[in-house]
């Protein structure tokens, strides 16, 4: 009997102190700061070679987070290299066309054909009239004809060789040359820009909640390695039944005060989103009748400076508009 007693009395105090509380916020609403949730991901596999922030670190944009091991990376980009470097040659004789060694390569070899087509036609006149006369076979006969054709071939190459050494490169050859050139280094491009992704950085001002893996372990593409929060953009968030939604304006200036710290910060009521049925509601004591419209207001700091050290899920209070 005395334990039911006691056990009564906590009851009674625990209603009388929730009745107290409800009574002195009964003018003002309670919501909650909501800092933005960011999650890193790499894009590329491989395994973490260093991972250099820890859990509740504060990080800035750019800061590296983790770093990769892609060894497959790093000889697809030497290869690209090397195909740059082959390609602008290339590129630079096609354009720079015939040197001098090359003119008199091709002198040269003119003129060698020239003495061999005339030795052929000489020994073809030869045995073509040995032949009317039946002094030689045939097959004798068509064989130094085969020869002489053959060298008139080869000083047609020479002199077309020659021709075109003289003439310059076509300019056909010189926008080949350019488009592998140009298609060699966009694989170089592509290469580096893999490479550099290794290199896991964070994407803004952040407060590191979670590190996932360490190093030595697998990560792969799109995995949340990391998430934090953004700390540069806070936003204040109130249920607000639809009852006592008058004298509430996107665009105007409201005074938000922290629930155990007693701060106040001037914030602007940013917009209103209507909440269906079934969403969870912010405010930690809800006060509206069933059926009745809910409300989510979303303010943000008036001046971001201002906002100091808030942390994600803060209470903070709001003082209803006065004519209500």
């Amino acid at each position: 009997m005395f334990v039911l007693i006691i056990g009564l009395s906590v009851v009674a105090i625990a209603v009388m102190a929730s009745k107290q509380k409800s009574n002195d916020r009964q003018g003002e609403l309670e919501g909650r700061v909501k800092l933005e949730s960011v999650y890193v991901a790499p894009k590329v596999p491989g395994r973490l070679m260093e991972v250099r922030v820890q859990e509740g670190d504060m990080v800035q944009a750019g800061d590296t987070l983790a770093v990769i091991d892609v060894p497959e990376i790093s000889a697809k980009v030497d290869q690209a290299r090397g195909a740059v470097t082959s390609a602008r040659a290339q590129y630079e004789m096609a354009r720079n066309g015939a040197t001098i060694y090359d003119r008199r390569r091709a002198e040269a070899q003119l003129d060698a054909a020239l003495a061999q087509h005339e030795f052929a036609a000489a020994s073809y006149r030869r045995m073509e009239n040995m032949f009317n006369d039946s002094l030689i076979a045939a097959q004798e006969y068509e064989k130094i004809r085969a020869q002489y054709r053959s060298s008139k071939s080869q000083l047609d190459a020479a002199k077309a060789q020659k021709e075109d050494v003289d003439s310059g490169v076509r300019i056909e050859k010189i926008e080949m040359a350019r488009g592998d050139y140009e298609r060699a280094q966009a694989t170089l491009r592509e290469a580096e820009s893999a490479w550099e992704d290794r290199i896991i950085t964070a994407p803004d001002d952040l407060r590191i909640q979670t590190v996932v893996l360490k190093p030595g372990e697998l990560a792969t593409p799109g995995y949340n390695l990391f998430s934090g929060y953004q700390t540069q953009s806070p936003k204040f968030r109130f249920t607000v039944p639809e009852s006592e939604m008058a004298g509430f304006e996107v665009g105007q200036s409201y005074t938000v005060r922290g629930g155990f710290d007693g701060r106040t910060l001037p914030v602007t009521l940013d917009r209103i989103t209507p909440l269906p049925q079934y969403a969870s509601i912010t405010t930690m004591y809800p006060r509206h009748e069933l059926g009745e419209s809910v409300y989510e207001l979303h303010f943000r700091p008036a001046e971001p400076g201002q906002a100091g050290t808030l942390q994600h899920n803060m209470v903070f209070l709001l003082e209803k508009p006065a004519h209500q």
